[in-house]
């Protein structure tokens, strides 16, 4: 009952690990973290329940994934709710944005939308945006907590569209239309942080955090490997985005 998106569970942890890290924890943000962490487990559950992983799924597990549902749901609600009880304010704040995306999110997984490239993307800025009322309620500055949040949606967004880009190019080369997106993808996100720098509204590390992952994405649609080697292509974008992580924790830790 974990769930198969094995790319997703560093999308979910890099965040708010970092996101931990750059501030002072106490037991608002460690509850946070964990809620989010329970919410994560019951995707999977979730979609055999509704019949996505197949009717022979739900057949056979469908009493096993209520359970894990409803243990996961509840532990992730009273979690949720005792975090946003003793947080600061600013980060109860931050919590209704991330409820946002999360159900838009639900939303696309209702309509089967989740793995379409958009449904990708809106679950890579869904899962970035929890470094936000993470690292406010570990009492950051909120300059600190928007840059963390931007740097990883950059990376996951850029991630996500290099990775398509690949799969793309091995099924229907050349792929230029895919290929040319995530290398502008990967352009507009070190932009787009660069412009949040000047204006203020993150830091000016921002930029400089998600070059590694971003020059990997740009050289994935560049001259992309074969989808044989996705495994590969998967260990490099950790590996830069762990890079992201360190950067974070050493300018803001």
């Amino acid at each position: 009952m974990f769930p198969k998106e094995h790319g997703a569970y560093g999308q979910l942890l890099f965040p708010l690990m970092t996101a931990l890290a750059v501030g002072r924890p106490g037991a608002a943000a460690f509850a946070f973290a964990a809620a989010a962490v329970f919410a994560f487990l019951a995707h999977e559950p979730l979609l055999v329940l509704m019949g996505q992983r197949g009717p022979r799924a739900r057949q056979e597990s469908g009493t096993r994934a209520m359970r894990w549902f409803a243990a996961t749901g509840i532990t992730a609600a009273g979690l949720a709710a005792f975090a946003i009880a003793t947080m600061p304010r600013v980060a109860q704040h931050a919590v209704i944005f991330c409820a946002v995306l999360a159900a838009i999110l639900f939303a696309a997984i209702v309509t089967r939308r989740e793995h379409t490239t958009a449904g990708e993307m809106l679950t890579a800025c869904t899962l970035a945006s929890l470094a936000l009322p993470a690292a406010l309620a570990a009492h950051t500055s909120h300059y600190v907590a928007v840059t963390c949040a931007l740097v990883f949606a950059a990376a996951f967004v850029t991630g996500t569209a290099c990775v398509r880009a690949v799969i793309m190019h091995t099924r229907r080369p050349p792929a230029l239309a895919s290929r040319i997106g995530g290398a502008l993808t990967a352009a507009g996100a070190i932009a787009i942080l660069a412009f949040c720098g000047a204006i203020g509204f993150g830091s000016t590390i921002g930029p400089w955090a998600a070059l590694p992952v971003c020059a990997a994405g740009v050289a994935l649609a560049v001259k992309p490997p074969s989808a044989r080697h996705l495994r590969i292509v998967g260990w490099t974008l950790v590996a830069t985005t762990a890079l992201a992580a360190a950067l974070l924790i050493a300018v803001f830790g």
